[in-house]
């Protein structure tokens, strides 16, 4: 790959590779996919801290010590702070929870909601910019006593789309929306019937991802196995059908890619795009793995799994690869 130096380039509206690496995360790598081009340096506002979510060029960010929160723009610079949120030392670390940016602050700081879900305690921990702390509300469903956890939500069409899971033989899988009645969530359940859950002997771990991808609401059902469950075995893709409020298998996207960015437990980070730009493989899945700086594509027309070296200045092990949007060129 061909690398330079200051000044940045912000990337155009499709997905850019951040890559931090260094003891305490203080160089940041802007990976073109397309160009198989990379641009290191370092941007102090990133500097010990890992990226939660994204909005458009909007990250936030959460320091790795001191596990404070803030809003960074990737083209102005601005930083906005947020209040501490009350989580345990192990959930921040090893990411134990899902993270949603409602919209970007620049837009309207009224629209603008930060959101962290726990997954095991079913609980919401939500603000605005300006908020002194986080408010918090427990999703609540009596479903014959199962144990529930939270295993995936996302942004779409203003509300925010989350799967519940339920023990039981078989478990239950059910899709709820979360809308912002005044100052408190409005839960309620949206599909008429579980989700059916393939079954293969090969596949020991599975993680579930929601996107919004062209107006549609996409499933995305990873599949793992072997040693350690550390081998992708493939994907599957499901859009719900908003008139039967079901779930349906889909094998193409069209030209349309999806992202997928994992560190530790952080599965939900996800993002689409319709491809332009040549060198970008449409109706595929990218995607990268916890500890490894490659970068993965699986062709959803064939199965195929490709891989390439996302930069090779970048640590092998202790590099943090995320997936990011930004909205236009600027120098």
């Amino acid at each position: 790959m061909e690398a330079t130096k200051h000044p940045y380039i912000i990337p155009q509206s499709y997905p850019w590779l951040v890559i931090a690496d260094g003891k305490n995360l203080e160089r940041q790598t802007l990976v073109n996919i397309s160009n198989n081009h990379f641009d290191s340096g370092t941007i102090p506002e990133m500097h010990n801290k890992s990226i939660c979510t994204t909005s458009k060029e909007w990250l936030l960010l959460k320091d790795i010590d001191s596990m404070d929160l803030c809003l960074l723009s990737l083209t102005s610079k601005e930083v906005v702070k947020l209040p501490r949120l009350q989580l345990t030392q192990f959930e921040f670390i090893y990411d134990l929870y899902i993270c949603i940016l409602s919209s970007p602050p620049s837009e309207s700081k009224h629209d603008c909601y930060v959101m962290f879900i726990d997954r095991s305690k079913s609980k919401f921990y939500f603000c605005q910019p300006g908020d002194k702390e986080f408010s918090e509300q427990v999703f609540e469903f009596d479903l014959d006593d199962r144990l529930m956890s939270i295993t995936a939500a996302t942004m779409f069409k203003e509300k925010v789309y989350f799967l519940a899971w339920f023990s039981g033989q078989p478990p239950i899988y059910e899709l709820f929306t979360a809308e912002f009645v005044g100052s408190n969530l409005h839960f309620t359940k949206f599909t008429r019937e579980s989700f059916p859950q393939p079954s293969h002997p090969e596949i020991d771990a599975t993680n579930e991802y929601l996107v919004e991808c062209g107006g549609k609401l996409l499933y995305i059902y990873k599949m793992r196995g072997g040693w350690n469950a550390a081998k992708i075995l493939g994907f599957l893709i499901f859009q719900m059908d908003f008139s039967s409020r079901v779930w349906v298998q889909v094998n193409n996207i069209g030209g349309w890619t999806i992202f997928l960015s994992r560190y530790h437990g952080m599965e939900h980070k996800a993002i689409s795009c319709f491809v332009a730009e040549r060198g970008i493989r449409q109706n595929a899945i990218y995607f990268t793995k916890s500890f490894d700086r490659l970068i993965y594509v699986f062709d959803l027309e064939d199965h195929s799994i490709s891989k390439s070296l996302s930069c090779p200045i970048v640590s092998k092990y202790k590099s943090r690869l995320d997936w990011v949007m930004v909205p236009n060129t600027k120098p």
